[in-house]
């Protein structure tokens, strides 16, 4: 199975404790953004990445999820 990236930014938000801003979505801390001399520096929970001022999430895709509703079309059935 294949993981698929999911864009959860509008999900995330950020709470400032003890210097600097931790990131939950809902009740799980999903990483944190520290100020530093060369900036601002995101650390990233497992799973999780922050790209272009987006928070995305690694999902394994559903393997239930119906692609085609016809399968073996090149057998002539269809």
């Amino acid at each position: 199975m294949s993981l698929v990236r999911v864009d959860v930014t509008s999900k995330v938000k950020g709470k400032y404790e003890n210097g600097h801003m931790n990131l939950y979505m809902g009740d799980a801390q999903v990483g944190k953004v520290i100020e530093t001399n060369e900036g601002f520096q995101h650390e990233m929970a497992e799973g999780f990445e922050f790209d272009k001022d987006k928070i995305f999430r690694y999902e394994q895709e559903n393997p239930n999820e119906v692609k085609s509703y016809v399968e073996g079309c090149d057998e002539g059935w269809c």
